[in-house]
Parts: C-alpha cells; sequence; structure tokens
C-alpha cells in the first residue's frame, strides 16, 4: 500500500513538472481547443459540485450508516467518481493527450485499490444489505435512472465544511492552469518543450 501511495504521489509531481515546463502541441486557439478547454472546465465544476454533494450524504456517517440515497443511489463512489471527472478536467483545460493519460493513471493508482478496500470493508460491516446494495447500483459510473433521495439528511457541519474547501481546491486549478498558460505565453515560465 505504501508503494502505491509513494508513485502516487511522484507521478503527481511529474505531472505537476511537465505542467510547469511544457506546452501543449494544440496551443493554438482554434475552435476544438476552446471546446477541449471549456468541456475541461466543466468536468472541474462538475467534480466540484459532484463532491459537496455526495459530501453532504455521507458526512460523519461514514462506516456507521449504509448511505444508498442521493449520489449513493446512483453509483456506490460517487466521490471517487466525481474525483476522476476532476482529473479528467485538468488534462482537458491544458489540452494535452499526455497529461490527461497521467493523471488517468495517478488516479487508477490512488483510487482502485481503494475503492475495492473499501467495498470488501463495507460488505462486512454492512452485510446481508451491502450485497443487495451491490447488486442493484454500480460500482463506479452512475446511472441516472436509479436515483432516489430521503427528504431530509442529517450531516457533519465540520465535514461538509472541509468537502467544500476541497471542492474549491478543484475549481482553483483552471485559474491555475490559465496562470501557467499566460505566464508560458509571455516567456515568463519557460517551456522546455512541447507535449501531445
Amino acid at each position: 500500500m505504501k508503494s502505491r501511495i509513494i508513485l502516487g504521489k511522484v507521478l503527481s509531481i511529474i505531472a505537476l513538472l511537465l505542467i510547469f515546463i511544457t506546452q501543449p502541441i494544440y496551443s493554438s486557439n482554434s475552435i476544438l481547443n476552446l471546446l477541449i478547454e471549456l468541456l475541461g472546465l466543466v468536468f472541474l465544476a462538475i467534480s466540484s459540485f459532484g463532491r459537496v454533494w455526495a459530501s453532504a450524504f455521507i458526512s460523519g456517517k461514514k462506516d456507521k450508516d449504509l448511505i444508498t440515497d442521493g449520489p449513493y443511489s446512483i453509483c456506490r463512489n460517487p466521490l471517487y467518481f466525481f474525483s476522476f471527472i476532476g482529473f479528467v478536467g485538468v488534462g482537458f483545460v491544458f489540452k494535452s493527450v499526455i497529461i490527461t493519460l497521467v493523471f488517468l493513471i495517478i488516479f487508477s493508482i490512488t483510487h482502485i485499490h481503494t475503492i475495492l478496500n473499501e467495498e470488501k470493508k463495507l460488505q462486512i460491516i454492512f452485510a446481508p444489505e451491502y450485497s443487495d446494495y451491490k447488486r442493484t447500483v454500480p460500482r463506479f459510473f452512475p446511472n441516472f435512472k436509479l436515483f432516489k433521495t430521503a427528504d431530509n439528511i442529517c450531516f457533519s457541519p465540520k465535514i461538509y465544511t472541509k468537502a467544500l474547501f476541497e471542492s474549491a481546491l478543484i475549481l482553483s486549478a483552471y485559474p491555475i492552469l490559465k496562470i501557467i498558460e499566460w505566464l508560458h505565453l509571455h516567456n515568463i515560465l519557460p517551456v522546455i518543450f512541447s507535449i501531445y
């Protein structure tokens, strides 16, 4: 487990270095590039708001109750799904296939093992209820036809506030990437090479 976390951190540092010293080959202001960047911004917004939404349902209840309402009614791991959307969004905003792939690899290394371990734990804590939940709700990619929600939920303001802060960090990726792009454009930050 430690080696997986270390590998994820090393790859994250490499991805950040690539963002600082490279520019995408497709950095012209074509309509396609603007659409990809806009899609990246939309993905970051979906990631941010989706994580807040999922946090409202799970905050303070993780491992205490089996949450099956709201975002947890459409997939078993909505926090991780919305994080995945954010990882893809960063790659799209940077307009680089390589950066997008690096972030997807980082996500896979840091999240897939965690998802599988959490599911084993929930199976033990909430059996047999979790077995029924597993049979009807997809693990990762949402099925919006399954959506259901309770009229009221209770949540932990402290945990929810932390989730709001983390979501703001996700959205901050867009202006940070735009600042880096501007620094490259004005030769303040050197571009060592271009990438796809």
